[in-house]
């Protein structure tokens, strides 16, 4: 992903050394021709539920971007659904065009820089016992055979390393993480990023 936007939102918990608990993710990137946009977002929601979006950006005759968001994670080979969220906003998506995207799963794509941000102890029990302290087991409930309480209390939480948010800036007792790679890219990040925000909904909002 040469063209890419990130916004991670994190809760630091007191308890925890390495992790921090994600509270919201959106990745953006953009196609070749620097007139589409492919991107996913989740949020937390209401009673910890954790949602999960696509998102389509389409450049306008008035090298404007529209955004639309509908549902379903762009991995989930929901095609129709992707094509219908792009209608709202062009007549021109193509959708081969969209899965070389959607359907990437090397490093660096858009699935695996999500699940870098989003790892959990019912899939990624494994990376994150190699990864933990201690302290930092105990408290995810791991068993002498590596496997986590499914009923700990952290069982159905969301987490990203620490590490992973590097110049973080600390607002509103949660950590937001930015990387704007897109120098070649006309686009009012300012205006557009709380935009997409808000069509996806969950307890928080990134601003810029």
């Amino acid at each position: 992903m040469n063209n890419k936007i990130i916004r991670v939102c994190a809760q630091k918990d007191p308890k925890l050394e390495t992790f921090a608990i994600t509270r919201g993710i959106m990745i953006i990137t953009f196609n070749e021709k620097k007139n589409f946009a492919y991107g996913v977002g989740y949020k937390v929601q209401s009673g910890n539920s954790w949602g999960d979006y696509h998102i389509i950006g389409a450049l306008q005759e008035d090298s404007i971007w529209s955004f639309n968001v509908g549902n379903f994670q762009p991995f989930d080979g929901f095609y129709d659904e992707y094509a219908e969220t792009a209608s709202k906003i062009s007549d021109n998506f193509n959708i081969v065009e969209a899965k070389k995207y959607f359907d990437n799963f090397d490093d660096g794509s858009m699935y695996s820089l999500s699940k870098k941000f989003k790892i959990n102890l019912d899939y990624d029990y494994e990376k994150i016992l190699k990864n933990c302290t201690g302290k930092e087991k105990e408290l995810f409930a791991f068993d002498e055979q590596g496997y986590p309480n499914s009923k700990g209390e952290y069982y159905d939480s969301n987490f990203c390393f620490l590490s992973d948010l590097n110049g973080f800036l600390e607002y509103g007792g949660y950590l937001w993480y930015r990387i704007d790679k897109c120098e070649d890219v006309k686009i009012g990040l300012e205006d557009e990023i709380p935009y997409i925000s808000s069509l996806i909904p969950g307890k928080i909002h990134f601003m810029t």
